[in-house]
């Protein structure tokens, strides 16, 4: 059966620029060999500073477009072909959390939909999620095979004492994070991210309420992003750093080795009792904790050749960014038992200099066959027939609502906190103050 190469990429960028050279060395350290993925999917967290990120726009376009530069020297890096480019096929934002999807061919992308939801007070998006829903084809087959992907990149709630927060994060993701039609063709055709729209999306004119949110019946879905599940629900005493943090030189015989803090992970013991992430699974987790780190880390240096890991002292280690998926519901099965995702290297790459966390990425081969419809008295717990919460009827006037005071927020931030914004408002009271002499002296003449 032909399949489909995908790669996952999730980072938390810490409110900075990455550095591109350093994103760029380590991308692609998750691929089984040289060959590059189909689709490359990018899901970021505090990708700029909170007044940018509210804005959006234009503001966001250096941050985005850094991600382009490094894909492709990464790419260029693998292959050795220096025309052997990525191409954004689409990027979209709510606040600080953002996702761009990046395709070796883009005429094999079509049927983009997207989609946003912020999460916490008033449901800005200082936290939140965004989807990305789109229909692979292989064109250069003669069958044209083909799959349908949903793709949702998420931070939610932080601290450790906030686990409850974080589980009503993710119900709020399933109610809130409704898909709906580009804005235009633009954004899906755009031969680089600094030519692509970062904007809102139309809503579609008709919704249907199990097709419209993430889990719907006929497509493959992936989450990926700073879930933020900890290792504790209290944060650590004074010398636990000292006593229970892991390092390298703890071998699985150690009580200290990350394996044994591991069992104490939120999230697959949430999961497992289905209080979160329904129905997605994981690949096994062998890396180390991926927060929370020092700035005065080694940067770029593989586990194996680090001697110590400099963690913060007042958060416990934890694995707070994942990736997880869906596995080929039932009814494909039956007609194609051999349909099968398959997951590949899942690991954390070595510590960038712009963050205290690690990026995290994964490789799937994910079978190139449509998900048929199920029947109508197909019975399965999977969570694509039975969503575990239904769809907010208000999600659009919500995040309408959302957006404002982001825009707000974010303009007041931006003119109050930065020396660009201080700029303006300088600029614009001598503006004010020489118009005002200027007409005064026409009025005296």
């Amino acid at each position: 059966m032909a399949s489909l190469s995908l790669y996952i990429f999730t980072f938390n960028c810490g409110h900075k620029l990455i550095d591109k050279a350093a994103v760029a060395s380590q991308l692609f350290n998750g691929l089984e060999d040289s060959i590059l993925p189909d689709l490359l999917v990018v899901s970021l967290q505090e990708v700029s500073p909170i007044a940018q990120s509210f804005i959006g726009g234009s503001f966001l376009v250096p941050y985005f477009a850094r991600f382009e530069d490094a894909v492709n020297t990464a790419a260029k890096q693998i292959s050795g072909i220096s025309t052997d480019r990525y191409t954004p096929i689409v990027a979209r934002h709510v606040g600080m959390t953002a996702i761009i999807v990046f395709a070796k061919d883009p005429a094999t992308v079509e049927g983009i939909e997207t989609a946003g939801v912020g999460l916490g007070a008033s449901e800005i998006g200082n936290k939140g999620a965004v989807g990305v829903r789109l229909v692979y084809r292989d064109v250069n087959s003669t069958s044209e095979a083909s799959t349908e992907l949903t793709f949702v990149a998420a931070h939610l709630a932080a601290m450790e004492e906030e686990l409850e927060k974080r589980n009503e994060d993710w119900k709020n993701i399933v109610r809130g994070l409704v898909f709906s039609s580009t804005l235009s063709e633009r954004q899906g055709n755009a031969t680089s991210l600094s030519a692509t729209a970062i904007e809102d999306e139309q809503p579609l004119l008709s919704i249907s309420t199990q097709a419209a949110g993430i889990y719907k019946p006929t497509s493959h879905l992936f989450v990926a992003g700073d879930l933020n599940y900890r290792t504790s629900v209290l944060k650590p005493s004074p010398l636990d750093h000292r006593d229970s943090f892991p390092q390298p030189h703890h071998d699985e015989s150690s009580p200290q080795h990350h394996f044994n803090l591991f069992e104490n992970d939120q999230l697959t013991q949430e999961r497992k009792a289905g209080r979160t992430c329904h129905g997605l699974v994981e690949a096994d987790v062998t890396f180390p904790p991926t927060y929370k780190y020092n700035s005065d880390e080694p940067f770029l240096v593989p586990d194996n050749e680090i001697s110590h890991w400099s963690w913060a002292k007042h958060r416990w280690p934890s694995w707070c960014d994942r990736i997880l998926y869906l596995e080929v519901p039932p009814w494909l099965k039956r007609q194609a038992p051999e349909a099968e995702i398959i997951p590949h290297k899942y690991l954390a790459l070595p510590l960038f200099p712009t963050s205290d966390h690690r990026a995290v990425v994964l490789g799937f081969s994910v079978p190139l066959i449509p998900i048929p419809k199920p029947d109508e008295d197909e019975e399965s717990d999977d969570p694509r027939i039975k969503p575990p919460f239904t769809i907010n009827p208000d999600w659009k006037t919500n995040r309408e609502k959302a957006r404002r005071l982001e825009l707000i927020s974010g303009f007041t931030m931006y003119l109050t906190g930065t020396w660009e914004g201080w700029g303006v408002l300088l600029a614009t009271a001598v503006g004010i103050i020489g118009s005002f002499f200027i007409l005064k002296s026409f009025l005296e003449f």
